[in-house]
C-alpha cells in the first residue's frame, strides 16, 4: 500500500515522466483496485486535514463517558460508534503518514531533480553538439541528447559542461552507473564551482541501493566541509539519511 501511495503521490507531484504518466492514467482505467487507491488518495489529501473537527471530539467524549458509566453495570454496548471510531483512527493514521512523514532520500532527490534539472540553460558560444544536446534534453529526447553530449565531451575533453550535461542525461534516463562515472570525471576537474560531488550524492540518493545512502552521506559531508556547490541542500539532506 505504501508503495502505491508513493507512486500516486509522484504522479500528483509531477515527478513522473510523460510515458510514466500515460501508464498511470491507463492503469486508472483498467485496474479498478488501483483506481480505488487513487480515489482514496485524493479523498485523504483534500479532506483529511479537516477530520479533526469538533464533531469528532464530541463523539469521542460521548463514547468515553458511555463506556465509563457502563463499567458499573452489565449492558450491551452499541458497537457502531466503536466501529466508526476505529475506521476514523485508521484514516487519521494513513493521513498522518501521508502529510507529516519526512520525505525519504529518493523522494528528496526526485523533488530536487523535478524542480532544478528538468531543463538546461543555453550556453552562448558553445559547440553545435552541445547546443543541440541541450535542445534535445529540454524536449526530453534523452537518447538523442546522450549521443550529442557524448560526442561533445569526446571532442573537447576539457568541456566540463558537456560532461555535466551527459551525467544529468544519464541520471534522467536512470542509467545510474554511467551518471556516477560522469560525475566522478566532472568532480576531478578544477572549476570555480564544481557540481560533480553534489550530483554524485544526488544520484546515489535517487538509486538508494545497497550502501548508496551511506556513501551519499559521506559525499554530502564533504560538500558541506569544503563549502562546495550544493552545500545548502546538503546541510538539509544529511540529517535525513
Amino acid at each position: 500500500m505504501n508503495n502505491s501511495f508513493d507512486y500516486i503521490d509522484d504522479y500528483f507531484s509531477a515527478l513522473l515522466s510523460d510515458e510514466e504518466k500515460k501508464v498511470f492514467e491507463q492503469r486508472c482505467l483498467s485496474d479498478n483496485a488501483f483506481a480505488e487507491e487513487v480515489a482514496a488518495y485524493i479523498s485523504l489529501r483534500d479532506g483529511l486535514k479537516d477530520q479533526l473537527n469538533q464533531q469528532k471530539k464530541d463523539e469521542f467524549t460521548e463514547l468515553y463517558h458511555q463506556l465509563s458509566a457502563d463499567q458499573k453495570k452489565v449492558r450491551r454496548i452499541n458497537l457502531r460508534p466503536l466501529a466508526y471510531l476505529a475506521a476514523a483512527s485508521v484514516l487519521l493514521f494513513i493521513g498522518w503518514f501521508l502529510f507529516f512523514r519526512e520525505p525519504g532520500p529518493k523522494k528528496l532527490a526526485d523533488q530536487y531533480a523535478a524542480a532544478n534539472l528538468n531543463t538546461l540553460g543555453l550556453n552562448m558560444g558553445s559547440s553545435d553538439n552541445l547546443q543541440a544536446g541541450i535542445t534535445a534534453y529540454n524536449a526530453k529526447q534523452y537518447a538523442q541528447a546522450e549521443d550529442l553530449f557524448q560526442s561533445a565531451s569526446e571532442r573537447q575533453r576539457s568541456d566540463f559542461k558537456a560532461i555535466e550535461y551527459l551525467g544529468l542525461t544519464h541520471l534522467a534516463m536512470k542509467h545510474y552507473e554511467q551518471a556516477l562515472k560522469d560525475f566522478d570525471r566532472l568532480s576531478a576537474m578544477s572549476l570555480y564551482s564544481n557540481p560533480g560531488l553534489f550530483y554524485k550524492a544526488l544520484t546515489l540518493m535517487e538509486r538508494s541501493e545497497g550502501t548508496d545512502l551511506e556513501n551519499a552521506k559521506k559525499i554530502l559531508q564533504e560538500v558541506i566541509n569544503k563549502n562546495l556547490y550544493g552545500n545548502k541542500e546538503a546541510r538539509t539532506w544529511i540529517t535525513k539519511l
